[in-house]
């Protein structure tokens, strides 16, 4: 343990001194300056063993909603045991950059990993039902969605782990970006159907000859709601 006077004295004569008011509006102004303020001032006031650099710089970088890094953080904690988490995961929000977050593959793990519990998400439910209706998938949704807790956990990390771990050919991904386009359109929200778009854009179909159309998912929808506000006014029309 190191002892915390050195760093108390340093802290009392720098708020001594003529610099000090000016230091505190450039501080104001900058949310990287403040945290590292924050976090010097805190770790001089306490006496505890201090973190390595590489953790002190994650602090602040995650303090500062650094996009880059995963929205909810990383926990050791498992998913089923940790609210917080789950409840951040679920969210679905646009970032002044225009990304959304969590990511779409962010949110599929979610669902994978809290498959076990009793009170699964509908919404999860809905969209992984929905692929194992896809012939690449096996075509029977069926059995899928008979599953409860545990033989439901199961069947997920097996399934996947067929179809991924020997690897795939381009023409196999490409028949399971459609299969999961479609069931992002067929059973999600309009809002994880723009992060189900995100993360199909930013794999670059046409890079392996893939025809998916990223954006039907969307597209489609919103054509249907034309369509159905259409109908509802040439009844009003006719009455």
């Amino acid at each position: 343990l190191k002892s915390a006077a050195p760093r108390l004295a340093f802290a009392n004569r720098w708020r001594r001194s003529s610099k000090y008011l000016r230091a505190m509006q450039l501080v104001a102004r900058c949310p990287v300056l403040l945290a590292v303020f924050l976090s010097a001032m805190i770790g001089a006031a306490t006496d505890e063993v201090e973190a390595p650099v590489e953790e002190r710089h994650l602090a602040v970088v995650v303090g500062v909603e650094d996009v880059e890094m995963p929205m909810c953080g990383f926990s050791k904690t498992r998913l089923e045991e940790d609210p917080i988490r789950r409840t951040c995961l679920r969210q679905c929000r646009i970032e002044p950059n225009g990304q959304i977050r969590p990511t779409f593959p962010e949110w599929e793990s979610y669902c994978r990993e809290t498959a076990g519990m009793d009170l699964w998400d509908d919404e999860c439910q809905d969209y992984l039902a929905c692929t194992f209706g896809c012939d690449v998938w096996g075509g029977d949704r069926e059995e899928f969605s008979s599953m409860r807790g545990s033989e439901r956990y199961e069947y997920l990390g097996d399934t996947k782990a067929d179809m991924y771990n020997a690897g795939i050919t381009q023409e196999r991904r490409c028949v399971l970006e459609k299969c999961h386009s479609y069931c992002a359109r067929a059973a999600l929200g309009t809002c994880r159907e723009s992060q189900f778009r995100q993360q199909c854009l930013a794999g670059n179909p046409a890079l392996y000859d893939c025809d998916v159309d990223c954006s039907s998912a969307e597209r489609v929808r919103l054509t249907g709601a034309l369509l159905s506000l259409l109908a509802i006014v040439i009844g009003a029309a006719l009455h």
